[in-house]
């Protein structure tokens, strides 16, 4: 469904990917591991059309969108949650949710997005900034879904959580993912990523180091740890 081919990315004169190669299959869910400034969120913002200066493939649904803008790239069905969430605080909750929508019959809608988090509901009305982190990460996924996106872009949407609303988002995030929805998880994470991943691609300077399922990389623990110095 999405695939890089030797994709190389830049930020001015810095090279960031160098040759990264990764697919996210149909009704799957790939996860990218690796230490802060190893190339993560850079694959995403690539993928999306944050980065201009990049070379090599990005297909997605056999079409080569690497020269596209980032709202032509949306256009096509490919949805972000962002690092850091990147919510409108001054905007309500409701408000954040509609500004962007993309209404499919069928599709999201505030009342699917409200079943699937029911505290967006009851704080539909407050401004984004007044929620806590989990709340605000909650309107970040819920804000891509109105897109109704074919793929979901999620760039480390735990980040800075309690363990019980790392819990509660990555609950979420398996219901989707049971619910058929393609994604590629960026994470830091190991446990949490090995709970949802389908394949597990682990990026060290620009570089995607190992891929394999995640079953094998249980067995082989010490890869995870030579590159992602868990403690």
């Amino acid at each position: 469904m999405l695939s890089l081919k030797d994709v190389h990315s830049y930020y001015g004169a810095s090279h960031i990917l160098q040759g990264v190669n990764l697919e996210v299959k149909k009704g799957s869910a790939a996860v990218l591991l690796g230490r802060n400034g190893m190339g993560k969120t850079t694959a995403i913002h690539s993928i999306i059309g944050f980065v201009t200066k990049k070379e090599g493939e990005i297909s997605f649904e056999g079409e080569n969108v690497i020269n596209l803008k980032s709202h032509q790239i949306a256009r096509k069905g490919i949805g972000i949650v962002p690092q850091g969430r990147r919510i409108f605080t001054n905007l309500s909750v409701k408000e954040n949710l509609t500004v962007f929508a993309n209404q499919e019959q069928g599709g999201w809608d505030l009342e699917k997005v409200y079943k699937l988090f029911p505290r967006l509901k009851e704080r539909e009305k407050s401004h984004a900034g007044n929620l806590s982190g989990g709340e605000q990460s909650m309107l970040s996924i819920g804000r891509a879904l109105m897109r109704n996106p074919k793929i979901l872009l999620l760039d480390e949407p735990t980040e800075g959580l309690s363990p019980l609303m790392v819990g509660e988002v990555m609950e979420v995030i398996v219901k989707l993912k049971e619910a058929g929805m393609s994604m590629l998880l960026v994470e830091q994470n190991i446990a949490t990523a090995l709970s949802i991943a389908d394949d597990v691609y682990i990026i060290n300077k620009g570089r995607i180091v190992y891929h394999d399922r995640p079953e094998e990389l249980k067995k082989n623990m010490d890869i995870a740890y030579h590159h992602l110095a868990i403690s």
